[in-house]
């Protein structure tokens, strides 16, 4: 089994606060990091829901400063050859 992770490209680059596929009412501003969890999850899941992606790496944005983002997430496609269906 390989350790490396093929990658045929990167998917998409997510700001996870701009997503809102529910009415978060207060319940955004109160608990922000659970909010964006929810909406990231839902966001793979439509992503995977494709025939084009199959499997993604999500991982934090890293800015040109190199520091890493704390809402923003790059998400890359991965090589499906290298990991075949269970």
């Amino acid at each position: 089994m390989s350790t490396r992770t093929p990658e045929t490209g990167i998917v998409a680059t997510v700001d996870v606060r701009d997503l809102s596929t529910v009415g978060w009412g207060p319940l955004r501003a109160m608990f922000p990091h659970f909010a964006e969890e929810i909406e990231l999850g839902r966001y793979l899941k439509r992503l995977l829901a494709t025939d084009q992606t199959h499997a993604v790496r999500v991982q934090l944005h890293r800015d040109q400063d190199g520091r890493l983002s704390t809402h923003v997430y790059d998400i890359y496609r991965l090589d499906e050859t290298d990991h075949p269906p269970t």
